[in-house]
């Protein structure tokens, strides 16, 4: 288990009890989103340069106003110089959230973007296979042409025209004539 595992595992244990996950993981978002636009934020939290109040200070106005664990977090992780494991932390944060709450993510490669119809009908569909609840991650990628590829737990289904015609080319390709 790596080191943000264990404080994604951490978190969660923590948040789970003080009845906070849902909070906490609409902040890890955010953070992860902050930090991404910020990069040079995290190498200040990471620096050994300042001394370590001052980063907390930093961390602690920056962050201050998040849930008390998640702010907890984020200054020891300055402290140990880890604040580059954030985003890591953050997605593992979710995906234990994810597993506890029966949810899967499954991502859908379109040529244009799905309709709320459409997007409905293949979450209810998936949720019905599955047997659990599903967060839909669309992509459009013109290339598919028509259909949709489907990713989710290890698994890919793949409808799309683009799919079809590659198959069709290398049957082509392999009639002797």
């Amino acid at each position: 288990m790596t080191a943000s595992n264990e404080y994604g595992k951490a978190l969660f244990e923590i948040t789970e009890e003080a009845g906070t996950t849902d909070r906490v993981l609409g902040e890890m978002r955010l953070v992860k989103s902050a930090i991404g636009q910020s990069p040079d934020y995290v190498k200040l939290l990471d620096t050994p340069a300042i001394p370590k109040e001052e980063r907390s200070s930093l961390a602690e106005r920056a962050f201050g106003e998040l849930d008390c664990n998640l702010c907890n977090l984020i200054m020891l992780l300055s402290e140990k110089h880890l604040c580059y494991l954030i985003p890591k932390i953050a997605d593992d944060y979710s995906a234990l959230y994810d597993e506890s709450r029966g949810i899967i993510s499954v991502e859908v490669i379109s040529a244009i973007p799905l309709t709320s119809g459409q997007a409905d009908r293949l979450t209810a569909k998936l949720g019905a296979i599955t047997g659990k609840r599903i967060r839909l991650e669309p992509t459009v990628d013109p290339y598919v042409l028509g259909g949709i590829k489907v990713r989710y737990s290890g698994i890919q289904q793949d409808g799309t025209v683009r799919a079809r015609l590659d198959a069709f080319e290398k049957s082509l390709k392999n009639t002797v004539i």
